[in-house]
């Protein structure tokens, strides 16, 4: 007996300890993927003073209510909701006068801010303003010129993307919304 309970004993602890070996080995395997995980999601994170993150986060809010109203206004050139058809100057004068100063305003927020927003996001808002100049030439020549029944006669499919640039524009706003939301969600505020 004393010899099987030395051999029995011995196989035993040969045994646990490979039972052992390898239950240590499926956790640290367990451990490594969710340390990988953890730096995966760390990772896609980007680390901000409160400082930083209040500074930006006033920017886009000032630049978002100005881009609203700018689009607002440029919009109602070319309402896609109703066709205006009035030969009124005095009352077309007044909508482009009202849409110019919003987009002088956004222009000047956009350019003041432009080192603190990131390129992506930057060019996104410049290509709003592009979109939002382009209405307000096209206004001149299809509503505030003297030939502008002529102009419309003669440029029919432009004439047509104008309107079409109306929905164009709240479709880039809407786009510019969501890529601030997601570069937001993406900082880490460090205290």
């Amino acid at each position: 007996f004393g010899g099987a309970g030395a051999i029995i004993g011995g196989v035993a602890k040969f045994l646990v300890n490979r039972i052992a070996d390898r239950l240590q080995e499926k956790y640290e395997l367990k451990l490594s993927k969710e340390l990988e995980s953890f730096k995966t999601i760390l990772g896609n994170k980007s680390y901000v003073s409160k400082t930083r993150f209040d500074t930006e986060f006033q920017i886009y809010r000032q630049l978002s209510e100005i881009t609203v109203t700018m689009v607002k206004e440029v919009s109602q050139l070319f309402p896609t909701f109703t066709r205006d058809t009035r030969n009124d100057y005095e009352a077309y004068k007044e909508k482009y006068d009202i849409a110019l100063e919003k987009v002088v305003s956004f222009q000047d927020a956009l350019a003041a801010n432009a080192p603190f927003i990131p390129g992506e996001i930057y060019l996104i808002f410049r290509d709003l303003e592009t979109k939002c100049k382009t209405q307000l030439d096209d206004f001149i020549d299809f509503r505030l010129k003297s030939d502008a029944k002529k102009n419309i006669a003669d440029c029919g499919a432009a004439y047509r993307e104008v309107w079409a640039r109306t929905r164009e524009l709240q479709t880039d706003l809407d786009t510019i919304i969501q890529k601030l939301r997601e570069y937001l969600a993406n900082l880490e505020v460090i205290e």
